[in-house]
């Protein structure tokens, strides 16, 4: 592992607290969120993330971030996250080398969220891994079960500014999403996607040409 690679973890449990739910959680299994110790940590985040936002300096800021979320590999090329920035607990995110988030990206992380080296990903982008019962008598308010799904984002991707990427999705490497797309399912490597709900609409080959992908 290169001296360069800073990972994160989740804070250690206090007296009365147990990490039950917080392992359930990152599992995908329902889990139950205004428990004591993932209050706690929602917290202690919110307030890292807080810090984070008040740096200006950019090598300052990314100092902040070691620790708070994975950063791999950075002897290779260090990552980039611009303001403003949010997420909701921060260690189930991990950057690869040369990553650069855009302003005002949002990362819901109750699952991990793993973006791979070189990717791009521009303004206002969402990235959600958090799911809800469907009907409101399984939800019961915001006391009831939840779950998450993680988000994989390969190496070389381009995300368009606006994107949504729902739970569960991941997508492969060399992809180009389009500003404002949805992106709600699975995407292959080296292809052109847009739309909502997003949809292939060129591969990307060898020489960095495309060419069109049928309709379905």
């Amino acid at each position: 592992m290169s001296s360069f690679d800073m990972i994160a973890r989740p804070p250690p449990v206090r007296e009365g607290e147990d990490t039950v739910q917080l392992e359930l959680m990152i599992s995908g299994k329902p889990y139950l969120a205004f428990q004591p110790y993932l209050t706690r940590v929602r917290d202690e985040s919110a307030e890292k993330v807080y810090q984070f936002n008040q740096e200006r300096n950019t090598e300052r800021r990314m100092k902040l971030a070691e620790g708070f979320i994975s950063l791999l590999q950075q002897d290779k090329g260090q990552s980039s996250i611009a303001l403003p920035f949010s997420c909701e607990y921060g260690f189930n995110i991990t950057l690869g080398y040369d990553v650069y988030l855009g302003p005002d990206c949002q990362l819901i992380d109750v699952c991990p969220i793993n973006i791979g080296n070189r990717t791009m990903i521009g303004g206002s982008c969402r990235l959600y891994t958090p799911c809800h019962p469907i009907s409101p008598e399984e939800r019961n308010g915001l006391k009831g079960p939840e779950w998450a799904k993680p988000i994989v984002i390969g190496e070389d991707c381009w995300i368009g500014g606006g994107v949504i990427i729902c739970p569960g999705v991941t997508i492969g490497d060399g992809v180009t999403v389009g500003a404002g797309s949805v992106v709600t399912k699975d995407i292959p490597d080296r292809v052109v996607a847009v739309g909502n709900p997003a949809r292939i609409i060129k591969s990307i080959l060898a020489d960095g040409t495309t060419v069109p992908v049928p309709k379905a």
